[in-house]
């Protein structure tokens, strides 16, 4: 008997419930706001049982839940957790009586779960559908409901306008939300702004563009009160964006008594003191924004001072530039700084900062080979985990290794480099360093003062990149990530795809992964760190990786390449060495799989 569907389904043909059950996780009618299909399959349930029905929808028309009886179910988990604006999901449901009005039930789960809408489905004792009836939250008093239409069988198109209300609806929810927010909690309000692509098809209209910088002024403590996108290919040289999303800007800032505006780019000096001087409010980029978060997440003494030098790097061709922040010491985002006392006013004083913060990173650099030259001599592989902010690297480090490494659901929990053990068969043990998250957009300021923590990623025999399957732009992650590697010198790695967070994906969810991607992997492999699903074939293929089955090579090694010699030694099981005119003639065997690290030098 299926056991997927909810409620009462006592008495029914097992036949009509798996029927029914095919319908969860797949996806309906897209745009539609109430699929004909599932429209027709609750009408000829309710016909033949007698019995409500209710399907949950999320705003891809994926089907959620289902439950069957009297009273309609709506799990916690798909409203619960969110934390501003509407759930992102919404009801239709049954009525057997023929009536497509809505009961005070009905408008209470509506209102309580924050549902998009509630659509209620008359069905008469002849099994025919009367009509149907949308009903969503007012904007004004999230504790009433409006009536946002009703229509008969043939005109469910006319409900497609109602994607528009909820659109609206959510935003001013948001907005509500958030001065709730500020009043509690002492929060900065936050205006975003960005520019999206003239021919861009963004799904969920342009504003989604700018859902990544909200997660991040959340993180570094400012709620988002509104949004302003312009489509634009070129910024504009004097504000960014043009004049008119300038005075949009503008006039938000002044209905939402923002304390900041928050771009999602790098602006130039010229350009923050150009839009400061408009907007009589302060403003800061997305870069500094994320040297906020990371100064406020750092804890080792490195970490501290490698978000320090970037926060220099930063400031430095901004000294005449800033504007209304050079009087905000410490006042908000985008002041604060590990360990500082005062903003760097002198030119030559940064510049001598520079100097010493970089002397001090070299030093902990070469603390870092010492010990990378030890774990070669113990011949510890070691398997660097990289991958997007948030995809669950952590989480999989603790999975994988029974470890206790800090995880939070957060951009950027983890900063500080953590190196746990991970048992292999015949004693042999593997070394995962748990990275910092990356990120589109990343500072390149801040790339280049964490090149001795990414040292790691460099230095490593096996990559596995961690990837938020659930997420919806999961090939827009990989090739963000896969930038990132090559701008630090660890794109010729070998590595895995790990597709992370599977159990929040749907029985008939696909993860699209571009055909450049996937050769770019030795192995793509789907678990979920919470659950445990797919981690004992992942710690396999990490096994394998370094203990399958061997492969003879001849190889001719230049006396200059000590390095890969080196390397090779620590790899291989060596059974000659003759040192020649061209360099060394080494012949052994290898794991198969590391043989193309070395392909160049062969015979």
């Amino acid at each position: 008997m299926p056991d997927k569907i909810r409620g009462n389904t006592d008495g029914l043909k097992a036949a009509l419930l798996r029927a029914t059950e095919e319908y969860i996780d797949n996806s309906f009618g897209p745009g539609e706001f109430a699929p004909g299909e599932i429209v027709d399959a609750q009408t000829a349930f309710t016909a033949e049982t007698g019995r409500e029905i209710a399907f949950v929808l999320d705003r891809r028309n994926y089907v959620r839940e289902i439950s069957v009886g009297d009273k309609v179910h709506v799990d916690a988990a798909l409203t619960g957790g969110k934390d501003r604006g509407l759930s992102g999901t919404r009801l239709l449901h049954t009525h057997p009586n023929g009536t497509m009005t809505a009961s005070e039930q009905d408008l209470e789960t509506l209102t309580r779960c924050r549902l998009d809408a509630m659509i209620v489905l008359g069905v008469a004792e002849d099994g025919t559908l009367t009509g149907a009836s949308a009903y969503v939250i007012d904007p004004e008093d999230p504790d009433k409901t409006l009536r946002a239409g009703s229509y008969r069988r043939e005109q469910l198109d006319r409900f497609d306008g109602v994607w528009a209300m909820v659109r609206e609806i959510d935003a001013a929810l948001r907005v509500r939300d958030a001065n709730s927010e500020v009043e509690a909690g002492g929060m900065e309000r936050a205006v975003l702004a960005g520019a999206v692509p003239e021919k861009a098809n963004i799904i969920g209209g342009d504003n989604a563009v700018l859902d990544e910088l909200s997660e991040l002024a959340r993180t570094a403590g400012a709620v988002e009160v509104d949004r302003v996108t312009q489509r634009r290919d070129r910024p504009d040289v004097k504000y960014y964006l043009g004049s008119g999303a300038v005075d949009n800007i503008k006039s938000s800032v002044r209905t939402n008594r923002a304390d900041l505006v928050i771009f999602d780019d790098e602006l130039s000096p010229s350009q923050i003191r150009n839009l400061e001087n408009a907007l009589d409010v302060r403003v800061i980029d997305r870069t500094a924004l994320i040297l906020d978060i990371f100064a406020a997440r750092a804890k080792s003494a490195e970490g501290k001072l490698q978000v320090e030098l970037a926060q220099q790097k930063y400031r430095l061709p901004r000294l005449t530039g800033k504007g209304t922040e050079l009087s905000r010491l410490g006042g908000g985002i985008g002041t604060r700084g590990p360990g500082e006392t005062k903003l760097e006013t002198d030119r030559r004083h940064i510049n001598r900062k520079i100097h010493i913060l970089e002397a001090r990173l070299r030093e902990m650099t070469e603390r870092r080979e010492v010990l990378r030259k030890e774990r070669r001599r113990k011949n510890l592989p070691v398997i660097a985990v990289v991958g997007y902010t948030n995809a669950g690297k952590s989480t999989l480090v603790n999975a994988l290794c029974d470890s206790d490494v800090f995880v939070k659901d957060e951009l950027f929990a983890t900063l500080d480099t953590s190196v746990r053990r991970l048992k292999g068969a015949k004693n042999q043990d593997f070394l995962l360093v748990d990275t910092v998250g990356f990120i589109r957009k990343l500072p390149h300021d801040l790339i280049e003062s964490f090149k001795a923590t990414l040292e790691e990623t460099v230095y490593a025999d096996l990559l596995l990149h961690v990837v938020d399957a659930s997420d919806p732009d999961c090939d827009g992650c990989i090739d963000a990530v896969e930038n990132i590697l090559d701008e630090i010198g660890a794109g010729g790695r070998p590595r895995y795809l790990v597709l992370n967070k599977c159990d929040k994906l749907g029985a008939g969810d696909e993860v699209y992964i571009s055909d450049r991607a996937k050769h770019t992997y030795g192995k793509v492999m789907r678990v979920s760190a919470i659950t445990g699903d797919g981690l004992d074939a992942l710690a396999d293929q990490i096994r394998l990786f370094f203990t399958g089955s061997s492969k003879r090579f001849e190889l001719m090694i230049p006396y200059a390449d000590g390095g890969s010699m080196a390397e090779l030694r620590r790899l291989a099981e060596i059974e000659s060495e003759e040192y020649m005119e061209q360099g060394i003639k080494v012949t052994g065997s290898m794991p198969s799989e590391r043989l193309p690290e070395f392909s160049r030098f062969r015979l």
